[in-house]
């Protein structure tokens, strides 16, 4: 087969799969950020998801590390988020939640709403006065 027909091959090939709505899945929306000393308790910004899409709510955390005070020292093992949806007048359910190992927390198509995660505990326990960096967060909805 001569390069002509080969570029014609793949052109009507890509053609074909664009019309047939057959491509990647995109997420509706998402942010990057980061966490700069939060204790346990703290909440992330606050997102709207419409729904429009089939795109799994993610949290991913890299470059993380804990210390308490000043010691130096990085005691982080994982963090403990929860994903939490608003209700006006009413408290916030928590949906889902995970051990993130600064790596990606996937919480699973959502419904429409407002939505935020929380960083509840370090390596499994509450622990006043250790403070959560995490170099990089990217969350998709």
């Amino acid at each position: 087969m001569n390069s002509k027909r080969k570029i014609a091959t793949v052109a009507a090939g890509v053609a074909a799969i664009a019309g047939l709505g057959i491509g990647p899945a995109f997420a509706e929306g998402g942010f990057k950020s980061s966490i700069d000393g939060w204790l346990t308790g703290k909440e992330s910004r606050h997102w709207s998801d419409k729904n429009r899409d089939g795109v799994s709510t993610s949290v991913k955390f890299s470059g993380c590390t804990a210390h308490n005070g000043g010691s130096g020292e990085d005691h982080f093992k994982h963090a403990t988020i929860q994903l939490k949806k608003e209700r006006s007048g009413l408290p916030d359910p928590v949906v889902a939640r995970d051990n993130n190992y600064c790596d990606t927390s996937s919480f699973g198509d959502r419904s429409k709403g407002s939505y935020y995660f929380k960083y509840t505990r370090l390596n499994g326990y509450d622990q006043p006065g250790y403070l959560l960096f995490v170099k990089r967060v990217v969350v998709k909805f």
